[in-house]
């Protein structure tokens, strides 16, 4: 004999519908064979619900357990806390397919499953992610009504119509709470490993790393202007970070500290912004060159690059102000000019002889970069893929290979320039961005990476010089797309993005739109604590606390009403059948009596029941019996009969 409390077969089905739907996006992040393991262990439980096999033994199950928890934490390593304990985590919810048999082993499989399911929300937080997530709710907690089922009800999908109707009435409930309710931080948070197509540019830079981004079409940061338009394409340059120290292959970030002084006066137009950066794994903030001011808790370094108090490990908002022009003049101190023209002291010999014969026939800093400009415009070509350079990198890319990405070309000035004894640093960045008409910003992406050179000028400060404008000047005129989409390189790490296809007109609308939609998912739901008192403001005026009490109530009764009110029309049984109808109408005016009809209890017998207790309807209530046993079970005359049957019961009515 079954136990009370062993799962329906509709119930069991449930529970594996519903562990695919929440195993599913993990498994994408995941080692390879723990999506192996748990489609193994649904194919091991579907064959016992089918009767081919039996469930395993316990020693069976202990030996997987302990054997998935070393592999897990052999694959993912220890130092990777939420990436590891969802990986533990999946593992033991995959291996409780295993023991599903009783309400109770559900129950466990079903809680767990809820909490499996919110973890996706760390490790993306887009429209989609929350869709999907919305949806494994909606399952699991048809899984969880199935598992309550009686077996005498074996519909498939009556869980799931159950579900929805629980999921229903609290979405308005929950718009009220999310519009009205102060938002907070977030009490703790948990970093995640970012790979290097999130990360962009790192601390150091070799002439070869800025190539290496194109091969990813992540985005870096979205931008929204203030006056609705963004910049010109030559003058999107989005300042990240500088480097000035080279050991002869690598150059590293500059470690100045001291803060950025406003000029006292300033020119230029100010353009103001709103950037939305991506989770990269550092702390330097991008902003259009040259940002002006650093909200808090940025802080605006000397080099007029913008630093966050911590690395930025999930997506953020900052509003910041630039001009398109720097008028930051402020005398290099000796320590500084010697930082910016230091050398390593040997090595790169002929660049070195270069550099000092054109100084030797004119020292000015105007002569030396026109001629550095005008040797890359002459003998050099543009390139993602360029030959691997020696031990003695700048003379082996200046009189060898002579073709390569910006890396190379700044690197390559720099060094010409400091050799030539003119301070210089090179900046690391993006340039450029793709326009989104459909909410009006701009997505630079990380294959739009890219390194120019500052010059220091003697009375006029920092100088942008951008080296890769005298090679290839349309990087600097056209998007990264369209000058990169022939190299070999590009793209290569997500050979499957949409912006690849991006000369298909519909594909790249759909594309555009879905990120439009993104945005606005952002700026709205993810980050609305930055909006919402505004928003308040429009809907309630001033902000007291008895509008926000009435904008908690009014919404929460008109809900909670329209809830109690189905559930009392529940509680009235329905048929369309209009003999049924009729005498459930008479039963009820009856049941305020105390007369009402019981459970299964058969017509005639009801009729008796009410002539013992009320003799003067004795005659029309065993009229109204004795139609509805015709009706039910007589052959012939239905049409008749029915309407007879209808005029005694409106009679009844009459004389009760």
């Amino acid at each position: 004999m079954k136990a009370v409390y062993q799962l329906t077969r509709p119930a069991l089905l449930w529970q594996l519908l519903m562990v695919v739907a929440v195993l599913l996006p993990h498994s994408l992040r995941l080692p390879w064979w723990l999506p192996l393991m748990t489609f193994g262990a649904l194919g091991w439980r579907l064959w016992v619900y089918l009767g081919r096999t039996s469930f395993p033994h316990w020693s069976v199950k202990f030996m997987m357990a302990v054997t998935a928890g070393i592999g897990v934490i052999m694959s993912i390593g220890r130092g990777n806390g939420p990436e590891l304990a969802v990986a533990l985590l999946f593992a033991g919810f995959s291996l409780k397919l295993l023991e599903i048999y009783k309400r109770r082993d559900a129950l466990v499989l079903i809680y767990v499953a809820y909490f499996l399911a919110a973890t996706e929300l760390l490790f993306g937080q887009s429209l989609l992610h929350a869709l999907y997530v919305a949806l494994v709710l909606v399952l699991i907690t048809a899984a969880l009504n199935s598992v309550y089922q009686s077996e005498r009800h074996p519909d498939f999908w009556r869980p799931l119509r159950a579900s929805i109707r629980l999921v229903l009435p609290a979405l308005p409930l929950m718009v009220v709470l999310f519009v009205v309710v102060p938002r907070i931080g977030p009490i703790w948070y948990a970093p995640l490993a970012q790979g290097e197509a999130r990360t962009g540019l790192s601390d150091t830079l070799s002439p070869g790393d800025v190539s290496r981004l194109t091969g990813s079409s992540e985005v870096a940061f979205r931008v929204q202007f203030d006056n609705g338009r963004p910049p010109p394409p030559s003058s999107r340059y989005w300042r990240g970070l500088t480097y000035d120290r080279f050991d002869g292959r690598r150059w590293e970030a500059e470690k100045d500290r001291s803060l950025f002084q406003s000029p006292d006066s300033e020119s230029g137009t100010l353009l103001r912004y709103n950037i939305t950066q991506e989770p990269s794994g550092q702390p330097w903030v991008y902003a259009l060159d040259y940002p002006v001011s650093a909200p808090w808790p940025l802080r605006m370094q000397a080099n007029q690059t913008l630093r966050a108090p911590a690395k930025i490990r999930q997506r953020v908002d900052f509003a910041l102000a630039s001009r398109l022009s720097s008028d930051s003049f402020q005398p290099l101190t000796a320590a500084q000019r010697e930082r910016y023209l230091v050398l390593p002291e040997r090595g790169n010999e002929r660049a070195r002889a270069l550099a000092l014969s054109w100084r030797a026939e004119d020292a000015s800093t105007e002569s030396l970069v026109a001629r550095a400009l005008a040797l890359y415009g002459r003998e050099f070509s543009y390139t993602l893929t360029p030959e691997r350079l020696g031990d003695d990198s700048i003379d082996d890319f200046l009189f060898d290979t002579q073709e390569g990405f910006c890396g190379h070309f700044a690197s390559s000035l720099t060094f010409l320039l400091r050799a030539a004894g003119v301070p210089t640093r090179i900046v690391g960045g993006y340039l450029g961005g793709e326009w989104n008409p459909y909410e009006n910003y701009l997505v630079v992406r990380q294959f739009e990476a890219h390194a120019w050179t500052e010059v220091w000028h003697q009375g006029r400060g920092w100088v942008r010089v951008d080296p890769t404008a005298a090679v290839a000047p349309e990087r600097i005129e056209q998007s990264a797309e369209q000058l990169l989409s022939s190299q070999p390189g590009f793209l290569s790490d997500t050979p499957l993005s949409p912006v690849r296809f991006g000369h298909i007109s519909w594909i790249n609308t759909l594309r555009m739109r879905t990120d439009a939609l993104n945005f606005v998912w952002h700026r709205w739901v993810l980050s609305y604590q930055l909006r919402q008192n505004d928003l308040l403001q429009k809907l309630l005026g001033e902000v007291t606390l008895w509008k926000l009490a009435l904008g908690l109530l009014i919404p929460f009764s008109l809900v909670l009403g329209w809830v109690a009110l189905g559930l009392l029309r529940q509680r009235r049984p329905k048929t369309k059948d209009p003999v049924d109808a009729a005498l459930l109408r008479l039963s009820g005016r009856f049941e305020s009596r105390g007369l009402g009809r019981k459970p299964g209890e058969p017509v005639g017998r009801y009729a008796q029941r009410i002539a013992l207790a009320r003799p003067d309807l004795a005659p029309i209530i065993g009229t109204v019996a004795r139609l509805y046993e015709q009706l039910r079970y007589a052959e012939g005359g239905e049409p008749r009969i029915q309407k007879a049957y209808l005029a005694a019961v409106r009679a009844c009515v009459r004389q009760l």
